[in-house]
């Protein structure tokens, strides 16, 4: 537990200094920043149960729903809370291994580094798909009841 909570630490640093390099707005900094580390958390909580897939998508399912709900507070962007918090759990090392293998002749492990490259990438769009489908389907969904309350006479 103290491994996790000393490396989600490390990630919401990283992450808060990823998000100047974005030129993020100063107020969005520590928002950002809790982003990463709360995603970077779930991720670490995760691993115990789950495979990296598996904990990749909840990690990026919570980062997805922090930068919503941070973008609409502070009426910002949600690319300001996605791009930096994201960064932990890109997965970056496994495509670094996979071009290492195949540079090196070691096909089998290039292929399996690879996957798990993929798998990884899919299950940060999967869950950055799936919480912006659910924001957007509320929203519509306001402005459909909003426009249906306007219609009625009123009595």
């Amino acid at each position: 537990m103290v491994e996790m909570l000393i490396g989600s630490t490390a990630a919401f640093i990283a992450v808060y200094f990823f998000a100047i390099l974005l030129d993020a707005p100063k107020r969005s900094l520590w928002y950002a920043a809790w982003t990463g580390g709360v995603g970077w958390f779930i991720n670490l909580f995760s691993l115990h149960y789950f495979e990296k897939g598996v904990a990749t998508f909840f990690a990026g399912i919570a980062i997805a729903l922090l930068s919503q709900v941070f973008a609409r507070r502070l009426k910002t962007p949600t690319t300001i809370y996605f791009l930096p918090g994201f960064i932990p759990i890109v997965p970056g090392e496994g495509v670094y291994r996979a071009v290492f293998a195949f540079i090196e002749g070691d096909y089998g492990t290039a292929q399996m580094q690879l996957n798990e490259a993929m798998l990884v990438s899919g299950a940060i769009a999967m869950s950055i798909f799936i919480v912006d489908s659910i924001f957007s389907l509320q929203a519509r969904l306001a402005t459909l009841s909003r426009a249906k309350q306007q219609e009625e006479p009123i009595e």
